[in-house]
C-alpha cells in the first residue's frame, strides 16, 4: 500500500487537480515501479479517496462524506452538484460562493449522495472566467448586473477598466475577483457588445453567457481544408452499398445530412438500412479537429445561426451525405419482421451514395395525398419505410416506450434578424419514420457492444423521481384521469396517461408535466436502462456530425469490429470515457438552454409589437406570485398575483392552483384563459400579462 499512500500524500499536499505524471513528480516513489502509478490511482478512486476531475486529472478527497462534481445553478439560486453517484441538492444559502459550472466539493447532509441535500465546502476549479451583463456607471466606478440569472450578485468595475462602456451597454468582462458571501465580485470590461435592445445583441449575450465557441482556431480550419472532399474507391473491409436506393429525409432548412435510409422487402418483413456519416474516419482521437470538437461536444442551433461542432468543410461537405456523391458511412442493416421485431442486424463500415435529398414536408404531403412522388423507386421506398417504421413504433409502445406530443416553435426572421412570425412544428408521419429508424439503429449498436462486453458510452434515462411523481398524481386527480397512482409506475403506465390525454384540451400540459417528472437522459460509460424508451441498452450513434458522444461510439465500434480496442488511438481514449460522457451531458444541457433562450428572446421581441392585444392562452405553471400562461405561438408570460384585484388569492402548492378566499374563483394548471399583453421587457426576456 506504500505507493497509494505516497500518491495520496502528494495529491493532498497539492490540493488541486493533477495528472498522473504530476503526481509521480511530486510523490516520493523511490524504488517503486512507475508502471504501477495508474493502477494505484484507480484503486484510490474505487476506495473513494481520490476523484478524477476529467482529462486524466486527479484530486484527493479529504472527507469520505464529500463528493466532487460540477454544480448546475438554477435561476432561483439553488443548484445541484452532479457526480457519478447522482445529484446533490444545494440550497441558495449553501452555495459557498460557487458559480454555475464550477467543479466543487460538497459535503452531504447524511446519506450516500442519493439523499439529495448538501453544501459546497470548497471550490475545486472555476469554470467561468468571464461575466456578461448590463453596465451601469455609478460615479467613478461601474457595476455589471449579470444577464445570466444563474449568477447571483453584481460585479464592480474600478476606474480605468470599463473600456469606455456606457450605462445601458451589454458587456463582457474578465472576472478579477470572485464574489463571496461577504464581498461582491470585481471584473474588467473586455468587450462592449452594444446597447441593450440593439439588433443582434440579445443573441450575442446568450452566446457569451453559455461560453459557446463561435470561431474555429486557424489550425483546425487548416486541418479540415487539408481533407479532400472526394472519396476514393472501396477499401478492404469496406462494404459497397452504392447499389441500394438510398435517401435522406430532413427539415427543409437542414444543411448537414448525417443519416440516410434504404429499405427492401424480405419475405413478409423488411431489410432496413440506416447509413450514418463516417466522421471517425476524418477526425481521429487527439487530432486538432478532435480536440476542438471534444470541447464543443455538440452543435448548437440558435434561432438565427448554427454553431457547429465540426468545421463547415466537414459538417456540410466531406462528411455530409449529400445526394449523388460517394460518401464513407457506417451501416446498421436490420432484418425487421412484420411485427416490428429486429430479428437480425449487421454493423459494418460502408461506401454509400444518396439518391435523393427529401424533406419532411414533401414526404408528408406525398404520403398523405398518395401523389407527387418524384419516381416509382422513391414511392416504393417511402411506403415500405412508413409501414416498417409503424410496425417498429407499435412494438416499442407496446413494451412501454413513451411518445410525447410536444410542439417546437420555429421563429422566422427577416433579412435583418427581426422576428416575423412563428411556425409551430409538430411530430408528423415523416419525422416519426426517421425517429423510429434511428432508435432501432441506436439500440442495435448498444446491444452489440453489450454482448461483446466492449467499452462503451451509453445513453441512459433513469426512473422518475418519487417526489416529482407525487406532484403529477395530484394534477391527474384534478383532471379526473383513470390513472391516479403513478408511484413506482412503469413506462407503460405513463404511456396510458399520454394516450388518455390525446385529443383533450390539457394534452400538451399533461405531456409537459410527465416530461418534468422524468430525469434528464444523460451519457455514461456504464450500462443502465433508458426509461423513456423502455430500453435495456441504448446509445447515440446516428448523429456524429453534431454530437461528440456519437463520434466516440463510432470509434469504439470500429475498434471492436477490427479487434483494435487495446491499440492506440482507441486505447488512449477508453480511459477518458467517464469524463467524455459527463462533459457531453453538461454541454448538451448548455446547448439546449442557449437554444431555448434564443427562441424566447425573439418571441419577446415579436410580442413587444402586440402590447395591449388580447390572446387565448393556457395556464402552464402556478406559483405564489402568479401564474404563467402560454400563448398560441408558445410565448409564455406571467399574470402576477397583484393584477388579480377581484379577490385575495392564495397558492395551493399540493393542487397547483390559486384560489380566491372570498369568491372562490380558482385558477389551475391547464385552464384556458384570455389574457392581455401589458408589457414586454426584451432584455429580461419577460412578458407581463393580465386577465382580459
Amino acid at each position: 500500500m506504500r505507493i497509494e499512500k505516497q500518491l495520496l500524500k502528494a495529491l493532498r499536499k497539492a490540493n488541486r487537480p493533477m495528472t498522473a505524471a504530476d503526481v509521480a513528480e511530486h510523490a516520493d516513489l523511490r524504488g517503486m515501479d512507475a508502471a504501477k502509478i495508474d493502477p494505484a490511482l484507480k484503486r484510490l478512486m474505487r476506495s473513494g479517496q481520490v476523484f478524477e476531475a476529467g482529462e486524466g486529472r486527479y484530486i484527493a478527497l479529504h472527507d469520505r462524506n464529500v463528493v466532487i462534481g460540477r454544480i448546475s445553478v438554477t435561476r432561483r439560486g439553488y443548484g445541484f452538484v452532479q457526480f457519478a453517484g447522482g445529484d446533490v441538492y444545494v440550497g441558495a444559502r449553501d452555495m459557498g460562493g460557487a458559480m454555475h459550472g464550477d467543479l466543487v466539493a460538497a459535503r452531504l447532509h447524511g446519506g450516500d449522495g442519493r439523499g439529495r441535500a448538501g453544501e459546497v465546502v470548497r471550490i475545486v476549479e472555476r469554470e467561468r472566467t468571464d461575466v456578461v451583463g448590463r453596465f451601469e456607471r455609478q460615479g467613478k466606478v461601474g457595476v455589471i448586473v449579470p444577464s445570466d440569472r444563474r449568477i447571483r450578485g453584481e460585479f464592480f468595475v474600478v476606474e480605468g477598466e470599463s473600456a469606455e462602456a456606457r450605462t445601458g451597454d451589454m458587456v463582457v468582462a474578465r472576472i478579477t475577483r470572485y464574489p463571496t458571501s461577504r464581498q461582491p465580485g470585481q471584473a474588467a470590461v473586455t468587450e462592449v457588445l452594444g446597447a441593450e435592445g440593439s439588433l443582434g445583441v440579445d443573441i450575442e449575450v446568450i452566446i457569451r453567457e453559455h461560453g459557446l465557441r463561435t470561431e474555429f482556431p486557424a489550425e483546425v480550419e487548416e486541418a479540415a481544408h487539408a481533407i479532400p472532399e472526394e472519396v476514393g474507391p472501396p477499401e478492404p473491409g469496406l462494404e459497397d452499398v452504392r447499389g441500394l436506393y438510398t435517401v435522406t429525409i430532413d427539415p427543409v432548412d437542414a444543411r448537414d445530412f448525417d443519416d440516410a435510409i434504404s429499405i427492401e422487402r424480405v419475405g413478409k418483413g423488411w431489410r432496413l438500412g440506416v447509413h450514418i456519416a463516417d466522421v471517425s474516419r476524418y477526425v481521429p482521437w487527439g487530432s486538432a479537429i478532435d480536440v476542438e470538437a471534444r470541447q464543443r461536444a455538440t452543435s448548437v442551433y440558435l434561432v438565427d445561426r448554427v454553431l457547429p461542432m465540426l468545421p463547415e468543410r466537414l459538417s456540410n461537405g466531406t462528411c455530409s451525405l449529400k445526394p449523388q456523391v460517394d460518401r464513407f458511412s457506417f451501416t446498421v442493416m436490420m432484418d425487421v419482421d412484420r411485427t416490428g421485431l429486429v430479428e437480425r442486424y449487421r454493423l459494418f463500415p460502408s461506401l454509400m451514395r444518396s439518391d435523393r435529398r427529401l424533406t419532411y414536408d414533401e414526404v408528408d404531403e406525398w404520403l398523405a395525398t398518395d401523389a407527387g412522388f418524384p419516381d416509382e423507386e422513391c414511392e416504393r421506398l417511402l411506403k415500405e419505410f412508413r409501414d416498417c417504421a409503424a410496425a417498429i413504433q407499435k412494438r416499442r409502445i407496446a413494451r412501454g416506450g413513451l411518445d410525447f406530443e410536444t410542439v417546437e416553435p420555429k421563429v422566422r426572421l427577416d433579412a435583418e434578424g427581426h422576428p416575423i412570425d412563428v411556425v409551430i412544428r409538430q411530430r408528423t408521419v415523416a419525422t416519426n419514420m426517421i425517429e423510429e429508424a434511428m432508435i432501432a439503429a441506436n439500440e442495435a449498436v448498444a446491444r452489440h457492444m453489450v454482448e461483446v462486453t466492449a467499452p462503451m458510452v451509453f445513453r441512459i434515462h433513469e426512473e422518475p423521481d418519487p417526489d416529482a411523481l407525487a406532484q403529477v398524481a395530484v394534477v391527474l386527480k384534478e383532471f379526473d384521469y383513470p390513472i391516479k397512482d403513478v408511484h413506482g409506475a412503469s413506462p407503460i403506465t405513463f404511456q396510458k396517461i399520454i394516450r388518455f390525454a390525446h385529443g383533450r384540451p390539457e394534452k400538451l400540459l399533461i405531456n409537459s408535466l410527465v416530461l418534468r417528472t422524468l430525469k434528464r437522459a444523460r451519457y455514461t460509460d456504464h450500462l443502465d436502462i433508458h426509461f423513456g424508451l423502455a430500453s435495456e441498452a441504448y446509445c447515440h450513434f446516428t448523429s456524429p456530425i453534431r454530437r461528440y458522444p456519437d463520434l466516440v461510439v463510432h470509434r469504439l465500434l470500429r475498434a471492436q469490429l477490427t479487434r483494435t480496442l487495446d491499440r492506440p488511438p482507441t486505447a488512449d481514449m477508453v480511459p477518458e470515457l467517464e469524463w467524455l460522457a459527463e462533459h457531453g451531458s453538461l454541454m448538451e444541457r448548455e446547448a439546449e438552454s442557449a437554444e431555448n433562450e434564443s427562441v424566447n428572446a425573439k418571441l419577446c421581441e415579436l410580442m413587444a409589437e402586440h402590447v395591449g392585444e388580447v390572446f387565448d392562452g393556457i395556464i402552464t405553471n402556478v406559483a405564489t406570485f402568479g401564474m404563467f400562461v402560454q400563448l398560441p405561438n408558445t410565448a409564455e408570460g406571467l399574470v402576477h398575483v397583484n393584477t388579480l384585484t377581484d379577490d385575495y388569492y392564495r397558492y395551493d402548492a399540493e393542487r397547483f392552483m390559486l384560489y380566491g378566499e372570498n369568491k372562490g374563483r380558482v385558477y389551475r394548471l391547464g385552464e384556458a384563459l384570455r389574457v392581455r399583453v401589458t408589457d414586454v421587457v426584451v432584455g429580461d426576456r419577460r412578458i407581463d400579462l393580465e386577465i382580459a
